[in-house]
């Protein structure tokens, strides 16, 4: 399962950390912008409110201003801040299915369900190398008789095409 958690880190990199500094920028610089509380006073946001006020923002676009109604400072930077987180999942997104098409993906996770499999069986089987003609013949052969086989074959079309 590792070689497939690392691959997808591996693949998936640059948006994640793409994400993690949209997010971060966009925090900060909330804590940075000053508002004006419902008595006149200047206010900060805190880290908590900014980070929570942000997570928010970047995966839904319809919520209220939080803690109190925000400046034309701050409007103008979550206005930034929504194009950008937008655009930053987007790419995300588009990487994720890149990734569920990518064929070493695909290979990989193919890999790990065979292993799986054939840890699963507990009795004893017959492994089979090649599924030609003689690699059929055999397997029918064992079959037969009630004993399990394993066939692999670097043809894929060959062992597709086997009855289950």
């Amino acid at each position: 399962m590792s070689d497939i958690f690392f691959l997808v880190l591996r693949r998936l990199r640059a948006p994640l950390i793409l994400l993690v500094s949209v997010y971060a920028v966009a925090t900060f610089v909330m804590t940075l912008i000053p508002g004006v509380d419902e008595d006149g006073n200047v206010w900060y946001m805190s880290f908590f409110h900014a980070f929570y006020f942000v997570s928010f923002m970047g995966t839904t676009i319809g919520f209220g201003e939080i803690p109190y109604a925000f400046s034309d400072a701050q409007r103008a930077w979550v206005l930034v801040c929504i194009y950008i987180s937008v655009s930053a999942w987007l790419y995300a997104i588009g990487s994720m299915l890149n990734l569920l098409q990518n064929q070493a993906f695909r290979q990989a996770l193919s890999r790990k369900a065979f292993e799986r499999s054939i840890n699963r069986i507990d009795l004893p089987f017959y492994l089979i190398c090649g599924y030609g003609e003689t690699g059929a013949l055999i397997n029918e052969g064992l079959a037969e008789l009630g004993l399990q086989t394993i066939i692999i074959d670097y043809n894929p079309d060959r062992t597709s095409s086997i009855e289950i």
